[in-house]
Parts: structure tokens; sequence; C-alpha cells
């Protein structure tokens, strides 16, 4: 499980790992919530390298990586 603040709700989500890939030296995770709705995270370092994820918000880079992880058969994903 990895835990996410929602800065614009001001409310914690938990996100259950599914998978993670790296591409071009990044580190992505594929997360789901508890109603099943997945989205790809971004691991990222602060100025104090410090680890952190961001949502993958930049469209060629969420293409690219979520057609990554297309290739795995142990689980379906559908881009809405």
């Amino acid at each position: 499980m990895i835990s996410f603040y929602d800065e614009e709700t001001n409310e914690e989500i938990l996100f259950e790992i599914v998978d993670s890939t790296i591409f071009n030296n990044s580190k992505y995770l594929l997360v789901v919530d508890k109603d099943d709705e997945a989205t790809i995270l971004k691991e990222q370092k602060d100025a104090d390298n410090n680890l952190f994820y961001s949502l993958l918000e930049n469209e060629d880079e969420f293409q690219q990586i979520t057609l990554i992880l297309m290739e795995n058969d142990e689980y379906d994903l559908e881009v809405n």
C-alpha cells in the first residue's frame, strides 16, 4: 500500500500497488484505489533527496507508460 495526499481535496488516498516499470531512468507505479480505479504515479525526489510520488499528468508520458504497462498479461487496463 502507498499513501497519497491530495493537495486539492486535502485528503489521504490509499493505493494498492499493482505493477511498476522504469522508463527513461524514472520509476512509475500502476496503482488502484479502494474503488478499483487505476492511475499512474511517478516517483520523484525533492531538494533533500526524499522520495515522493506525483500523478502522471503529461499526456505523452502517460501514453508511453500506459503502453508499457499494457504489455503485462496479468491484468487488463482500460484508458478513459
